[in-house]
């Protein structure tokens, strides 16, 4: 095996209650991001925004699908800020104010397609 979230891991190995996994490589989120919003929404994991290697916020916004065992870019927000709240309903992830060159405003909300 190589790795608990590896090719030849099982569902088993992934869902172990109170046991902290490692992901592979390839299962890391395409930018390094602190300090941003996550929530779940189709059975994907998603975060937005938040601080990379930069001084200035992100606007990115990416998923994580299980099944795919990958990270994918979505449609970055309009506003693009750290330090922000979340607010999750059944089909949308809304962000909420935050850090952008001061504080924001801001209110946007991603929604997905029920079977991406």
């Amino acid at each position: 095996m190589t790795g608990p979230l590896g090719p030849e891991s099982t569902p088993a190995d992934q869902m172990r209650p109170g046991v902290w996994l490692k992901p592979t490589r390839g299962s890391r989120m395409r930018e390094k991001r602190a300090d941003f919003v996550a929530g779940c929404l189709g059975g994907r994991l998603i975060v937005a925004g938040g601080l990379g290697n930069e001084p200035s916020p992100l606007g990115s916004v990416e998923s994580y699908t299980p099944g795919k065992r990958r990270w994918e870019y979505l449609p970055p927000m309009p506003t693009a800020r750290c330090s922000s709240a979340s607010v999750q309903t059944p089909s949308m992830l809304l962000v909420i104010g935050g850090v952008a060159q001061g504080p924001s405003d801001a209110v946007e909300a991603l929604c997905l397609q029920e079977n991406v």
